[in-house]
């Protein structure tokens, strides 16, 4: 005689209880920031110390020494502009009488009988000494500021 396994009836009709496991957590160990995560720290040390950077410390601004050095740049920029305004263009002041040529106007004029002097100061002198408003006629006589 053969023995044989056989299920009973039973056994093959009520499944066996199915035990559920739970989900294993896992745990991830960070190393600590100010060690390398290849090093570990030995059992009887104690904690680590922190070592300044060698680099030299950039001292902070304060907002007395941000403001000083501000109305000092201001004061600087405020006194260059009042001395450019205090220094008034020359014009030269010989004058000499010069006739217009064709096409000429008031600026090329002050540009041609006074080079190196300021065009629109020149421009305003001749304007004076011969009351004109508008514009000139070629071969009209003007006096005009000379540099000589």
């Amino acid at each position: 005689m053969r023995v044989t396994a056989h299920r009973s009836k039973v056994e093959a009709q009520v499944p066996a209880p199915r035990v559920e496991r739970p989900t294993p957590v896992r745990v991830v160990r960070r190393a600590p920031v100010h060690r390398p995560p290849t090093r570990r720290r030995a059992p009887a040390a104690g904690a680590p110390r922190v070592v300044a950077s060698c680099a030299p410390r950039r001292p902070r601004l304060s907002a007395v020494w941000v403001t000083a050095v501000a109305s000092m740049a201001a004061a600087a920029v405020y006194g260059l502009g009042a001395l450019s305004s205090a220094v008034e263009p020359s014009v030269p002041s010989e004058t000499t009488v010069v006739r217009v040529k064709p096409g000429e106007n008031l600026w090329e004029l002050a540009g041609r009988v006074a080079p190196g002097s300021d065009a629109s100061a020149v421009v305003d002198r001749i304007r004076e000494l011969n009351g004109v408003d508008g514009a000139v006629r070629p071969g009209q006589p003007l006096t005009v500021p000379f540099e000589g």
